[in-house]
């Protein structure tokens, strides 16, 4: 240690004093008596120094002093070469990590990031090729059960031995002996890119409530309308000796029950093993759609018959409970006939705590559903004395400073006659719960299109719809006509 510090014996001590002056500071001294030290030392220091004598007032450092800080640079450059350009690296780590925050942003807007597999590309859905892969092969080793299922999809013999062998490697089953007729399901790990789909591309489960039903009925409690309010007991000191008074809070049961909900798709491919994945991501995109669009159809229109299966969607709910309905004219029956007060008295009809939360979350619990079809119509109101009451920056509409979602299943702005059909709803969606039991199941038939050689899959989920919250949501209708 004493080699190590003895190249640098006048720099410690100087450094010795500095230390000695601030202790003295610290203990009550002024701090002129503190500089006083360690002007008086550096002046001893350069009383004692061999070279330049004179020139003591030249530097603030004596000659051995600065050697010894010379040294202390140089040693410390030989040992940390990398501290030369550590500058010019940092700088370059900066420029990558601004490269890379670039590249992230741009992930996000085109959806690739986080989102289980599920990407899009040009505005266009893709699921993982392992997903897509999948899809086929259950429609492949479904297909292979039927009798004769393969042969119009596959001619060839030995390609169709290629294509059911990829189809087994794919979802890892043995391929030895016959197949069987039990079904085959969709691997669980890629049911969630399906649903992720569905959620893109419907509205109901993007913005409802998703409930899991753990059995085919399920009962949850629903605060009905009209529950007492809390009171004042007294002025004063009077109220301080008064019972508090019963609130009443009427509450009723609401039975969800798993309604099987579904359609068949027909299948016209020509198989080959390469064609898998193309033929998977149609199928991923093709169910993703129609469950979402039917979805969408039950809870906002779904009228209660065996149509919807006895399901009640919003639109007819509000209709059977006339304080959250609006309805035109008899004669206004298009969707131009609806007027910029008509949309905005329908905030009137909700619960004001629907409009409280919108306010709280900074613009996102409430929002108006319609069809796309109506952006003519909303633009139209942007003139005196309204001035600016729809926007649409960055595709996200905006209605009097409210958000504004497209809807693909309500009244269409087509200068045609809709009489009683449901053009607008405005609430917030999350007080209907959509119930979902289990997942989503695709199995593969041969005798549905038995008439033109082809095959068909069905998809099938179970779902129901309910209102947890009586006045959360409004509808406006059009008019009956004459």
């Amino acid at each position: 240690m004493k080699k190590l510090l003895k190249p640098y014996r006048h720099l410690l001590a100087l450094l010795a004093v500095i230390v000695l002056a601030f202790a003295l500071c610290q203990l009550g001294a002024s701090l002129g008596v503190g500089l006083a030290i360690v002007g008086c030392w550096q002046l001893y220091q350069f009383a004692l120094s061999k070279p330049r004598r004179a020139g003591c007032y030249l530097s603030a450092l004596t000659p051995e002093q600065l050697d010894e800080f010379d040294d202390l640079i140089k040693s410390a450059q030989a040992e940390f070469p990398k501290l030369k350009d550590f500058g010019d690296r940092m700088r370059q780590i900066e420029k990558n990590h601004d490269e890379l925050r670039g590249e992230l942003r741009k992930l996000r807007r085109n959806g690739l990031a986080g989102n289980n597999g599920v990407r899009w590309i040009g505005e266009k859905a893709f699921v993982s090729e392992d997903c897509a892969m999948a899809l086929t092969s259950v429609f492949v080793l479904d297909a292979a059960k039927l009798k004769g299922g393969m042969d119009m999809l596959v001619p060839d013999a030995s390609a169709r031995e290629r294509v059911i062998a990829l189809a087994a490697q794919t979802l890892g089953m043995e391929n030895r002996t016959a197949l069987t007729t039990t079904e085959i399901p969709v691997p669980t790990i890629y049911v969630p890119q399906i649903i992720e789909l569905v959620f893109a591309y419907g509205q109901a489960r993007q913005f409802a409530t998703v409930f899991p039903l753990g059995a085919g009925t399920v009962k949850l409690p629903r605060l009905k309308a009209g529950e007492d309010d809390f009171g004042y007991l007294g002025a004063g000191t009077a109220g301080m000796s008064q019972p508090v008074g019963e609130k009443r809070v009427t509450a009723e049961l609401v039975t969800f029950t798993a309604n099987k909900f579904g359609g068949i798709i027909r299948i016209p491919y020509e198989l080959e093993t390469d064609t898998f994945v193309p033929i998977g991501q149609f199928l991923a995109r093709y169910i993703a759609r129609q469950l979402a669009k039917g979805e969408d159809k039950t809870l906002f229109i779904g009228d209660g018959t065996a149509t919807y299966a006895n399901q009640t969607g919003v639109g007819p709910y509000c209709a059977a409970n006339p304080a959250y309905l609006l309805q035109l004219a008899a004669a206004k029956t298009k969707a131009s006939d609806i007027t910029l007060d008509d949309l905005r008295n329908m905030r009137g009809l909700v619960n004001g705590a629907v409009l409280a939360n919108m306010a709280a979350t900074g613009g996102t619990a409430a929002a108006y559903y319609m069809h796309p079809s109506l952006e003519p119509l909303l633009r139209s109101f942007n003139k005196y004395p309204n001035f600016v009451v729809f926007t649409n920056e960055n595709g996200k509409p905006m209605f009097d400073g409210w958000p504004v979602r497209w809807l693909g299943i309500s009244a269409v702005n087509n200068q045609q006659a809709a009489p009683t059909q449901y053009a607008a709803f405005f609430g917030d969606l999350s007080y209907w719960y959509l119930g979902e039991r289990g997942a989503v199941r695709v199995e593969v038939s041969k005798e549905v299109f038995f008439a033109t050689d082809e095959l068909a899959m069905r998809a099938l989920e179970r779902i129901d719809v309910e209102a947890m919250a009586v006045d959360a949501m409004a509808a406006l209708q059009l008019g009956a006509g004459a």
